[in-house]
Formats: structure tokens, sequence, C-alpha cells
């Protein structure tokens, strides 16, 4: 008798991670839609973007910080949208920022977000963490079946563990962060300079195993109040990533900056802020409590 309530026990507990598991896959594919649904109205919108970057010792403490980037939206003939330099921090004259819109882009194309994201909301290892009124948190596993995978942007997301809200109106992802458990984002390349630079070997991505990150999206309402011109941006991100001691040298957006003291660093530090504004109005980003 003990045997069979044991077996029933089981049996309930597995089938309620089942119920689970498949409640997470059907609201992921949720947020999928919604993710792709935002990124076609995004063409209606401008926004600005304010990267920092500073290398942390072991103990926290700030030893270097490097140039800020200052990025804007800009639209391509065709009518999608990328991210070109405006300013950089220590004065220096971006590359090509006086082209036209589309010689720009391409000048951009050689950088990209550090992971999809979209690859990672596709996951299949996902379930439901927990729901209310005002959000649904789903937590997504690691894929390892997929570490292999020939495609990098499949597997650096099959390496990522992570908690997505969705908001519970439109589905939108609207709060991710996760961590690089596997090691299908490790990657080194050799960077892309459009400025004067030093020969080097190929460097090694900050965004690999034990890297973290933080995303954080806010609606931005259309100013005549028509939900399908709405849209979500990531308003903050923040990634705290570890350092390659022998890296003597920091790349991003085609520049090289020399590290005065690499041995010395422990983790990388990366945090966005974006502010938005709509065709015709400037917008204030608005951050619920």
């Amino acid at each position: 008798m003990i045997l069979c309530r044991l077996t029933a026990a089981s049996l309930l507990a597995a089938a309620s991670q089942a119920a689970a598991a498949d409640e997470g896959a059907l609201l992921l594919a949720k947020a999928v839609d919604a993710y792709r649904s935002n990124l076609q109205r995004q063409e209606l919108w401008n926004w600005n973007i304010h990267e920092t970057r500073k290398l942390l010792d072991k103990a926290g403490n700030v030893i270097q910080t490097f140039p800020s980037v200052t990025a804007e939206s800009i639209l391509r003939t065709g009518g999608n949208r990328c991210n070109a330099i405006l300013a950089w921090g220590d004065g220096k004259s971006p590359y090509m920022v006086e082209a036209d819109p589309d010689t720009r882009c391409q000048a951009m194309e050689a950088f990209h977000a550090p992971f999809d994201m979209e690859n990672v909301l596709r996951s299949s290892r996902v379930k439901v963490q927990s729901r209310s009124a005002g959000a649904i948190a789903l937590a997504i596993s690691p894929d390892k079946s997929k570490l292999k995978d020939r495609a990098f942007d499949v597997r650096c997301a099959a390496s990522i563990q992570a908690t997505v809200q969705l908001d519970p109106a439109t589905f939108f992802p609207a709060h991710f962060e996760g961590e690089v458990v596997e090691s299908g984002c490790d990657m080194r390349s050799h960077p892309v300079t459009q400025y004067a630079a030093v020969p080097a070997g190929p460097a090694t991505s900050t965004f690999r195993k034990s890297a973290r990150f933080r995303l954080e999206f806010v609606l931005q309402e259309d100013k005549f109040q028509n939900p399908a011109n709405s849209v979500w941006i990531c308003a903050r991100a923040e990634f705290d990533q570890p350092w390659n001691i022998g890296a003597h040298y920091l790349y991003y957006w085609g520049r090289q900056l020399a590290v005065r003291n690499p041995a010395a660093g422990y983790r990388f530090i990366k945090e966005v802020q974006t502010t938005a504004r709509e065709f015709g109005a400037e917008t204030q980003l608005r951050f619920d409590k």
C-alpha cells in the first residue's frame, strides 16, 4: 500500500511537471510572436544608446574605465534600422559619422549583440516559475543537445540559463536575465578595427561561461494612444562578464583600446541605457515601480 501511494505521488508530480512545461512552451511561443512583432514596430521610433565599460579587480574595485559610446538608430533606404556611433566619450571622431545612412549601417554590420535573444526564447526547455496579475515568470534551462550545433547563435542560446518575465497583457518578454552556464558562447575571432590599431592576434569574447546579463524593457506608448504603434524598448542592459587576464587590448565598435593592467582584471562590466522618441515627438522612458 505504501509503495502504491509513493508511485501515485510520483506520477502526480511528473504529470504536474509536464503540465508546467507544456504551459511554459505555449507562453514562450507567445513571447516569440510578441518579440518579433515589436521589432517591426520599431521602425516608427528613433532611439539613442549610451554604453559604458569598466574593468574590475577581484575585490570589485574599478581599475580602468574605457571611453563611453553614444549610438543612434538610423534608417536605411529599405526601411529597417541599424545602430551607428554618434560620439565617443573621449572626443574621438566616430567612423564615417558624416556618411549617408546606408554607408554608416554597412560599416556597423560586423558588430552584433553578444547573443540572439529570439533563439533563447525558442528554447524547448522551459517551465512556468510563477504567475501573478503583474507578471508571468518562466525559467529556461540550457539545452546540452544543441551545444555542438554548427550555428553559433544556436550554440550560444543553448548555453544560457535564464528567467523571463512576460507582460501579462501582451506576453512581451519585459524582463530578461540569465547566465552563460555552458561553453557554447565561447568564441575567438579577429576583431574588425576601423581606427588606427596595433597588430594583434585573435581575441576571446568576454561573453562566455559565467557571464551574467539583465535586460529591462519599457513600453513606449504611441503619442496618439494607438497600441499598434507603441513599442517596447530595452531601456537598461547590464553585462557582468569574466575577464581574460591575457588580453592586452579591448575591442568594441571597431576600436582597439589598450588595457593598462590586464592581469589584475577579474570582471568586465558593460552598462547600456536607451532613450527613445517617436517620429515627431519626444518621449521620456517611463519606469513602473
